[in-house]
């Protein structure tokens, strides 16, 4: 429970802090198996964390595929042993197709591929392969209802056809992530993942009256993983499930993962009666959601009135109890950005601070010339 955090020695802990859960993180690891029926079938995403050290306890699991957004990422996933496959969820511009070729011939134990949603990419795709002397394995990423990236279902027959045709470039199947879809109601959300998964079933139908190559799917995040869990031939990329944030257990209440990512903060000040100011600000949270931006333990009812880039205040009855420098632990909002703000992650295991977790992708980390 996040209110045994009050046994923990602090004096070491320098705030604001990330602290990571050691075992709330193995708990949430057994629940994504659980959910998913077989290991095999998992693809986790790594933008949530970004620490070799959560990527090898996944492998000490049995989860040997993942999924990842930036350059940084991808290397740090292939400095790793007992990795099988790495998607690069994130379509490759030119600048970046060089540096994604060099990792991949580096690395010919693993299985490499990235996305695609247009023909202009395609063309560049294969211009770059053939200068190189490569190939390419994509997904082509499909636009369900997200509106973010992604060709249109009804649209990717003639892609599909396209890439079916290049030598250059293989097809391994279709990409289909439907954050937009957030519904409080469990059932809700699965009646919305199911009516948008139609175009991609027919999609599917299409090429399969056509094709007897087998066309792999990777589906969802973490707030659709439980509906895409019930598809068969169906691989499931969750990603804040394993360090959990309270913005998600706002959409989904009932599931089964633990708070794992918690931030530690300290009273800097009481500026007036009932007014209490942490050293949250903005670069120790992700601050792009409305505030609240963190549910502070102990204070839970207090209302968040302004936060700059090193201050968070509050307002709450329960000020004159509270004193400058007392330790206090919030769940952030969007736990995703808010651990790139950190070099590193205190591990707690049995109320301890039991080591350091250096969170090695957080940058972007390309190499500058001029």
């Amino acid at each position: 429970m996040l209110s045994d955090l009050k046994k923990l020695n602090t004096s070491k802990i320098i705030t604001p802090a990330l602290l990571v859960i050691k075992p709330n993180i193995i708990h949430n690891i057994k629940k994504m198996i659980e959910i998913s029926g077989d290991k095999d079938r998992l693809w986790p995403h790594i933008k949530t964390h970004k620490m070799s050290d959560i990527i090898k306890l996944q492998i000490k699991y049995g989860i040997k595929k993942f999924k990842c957004s930036t350059i940084s990422e991808l290397k740090l996933l292939s400095s790793i042993k007992k990795i099988d496959q790495i998607l690069l969820a994130m379509q490759l511009t030119e600048d970046k197709i060089g540096s994604y070729i060099d990792i991949q011939k580096n690395n010919p134990e693993i299985i490499y591929s990235t996305l695609i949603d247009n023909f202009k990419t395609l063309n560049l795709y294969d211009k770059i392969c053939k200068s190189l002397d490569s190939t390419l394995n994509v997904w082509i990423d499909i636009n369900n209802g997200m509106n973010r990236t992604g060709i249109e279902p009804n649209k990717a027959i003639d892609l599909y056809n396209k890439i079916d045709q290049n030598k250059n470039i293989n097809l391994k199947g279709f990409h289909v992530y439907d954050g937009n879809i957030r519904d409080e109601s469990e059932i809700i959300r699965k009646e919305m993942s199911d009516e948008n998964f139609q175009p991609v079933l027919s999609l599917l139908k299409t090429i399969n009256q056509k094709k007897s190559k087998k066309i792999d799917l990777i589906a969802g995040g973490s707030p659709t993983f439980l509906p895409h869990s019930y598809r068969k031939n169906v691989f499931l990329s969750p990603g804040t499930t394993l360090l959990w944030d309270y913005g998600y257990s706002k959409i989904w209440p009932e599931s089964p993962f633990l708070f794992s990512g918690i931030l530690a903060t300290r009273v800097i000040s009481k500026p007036k009666e009932n007014l209490i100011c942490f050293d949250l600000g903005h670069k120790a949270i992700a601050p792009e959601m409305k505030m609240p931006r963190a549910k502070i333990i102990g204070l839970e009812n207090a209302k968040h009135l302004s936060q700059s880039e090193e201050h968070l205040v509050i307002e709450s009855n329960k000020s004159a109890k509270i004193n400058v420098g007392d330790i206090f632990y919030a769940v952030p909002n969007h736990i995703c950005p808010t651990v790139a703000k950190y070099n590193s992650a205190y591990v707690i295991n049995h109320f301890k601070v039991e080591e350091i977790w250096k969170i090695s992708a957080r940058n972007y980390n390309y190499e500058i010339n001029f």
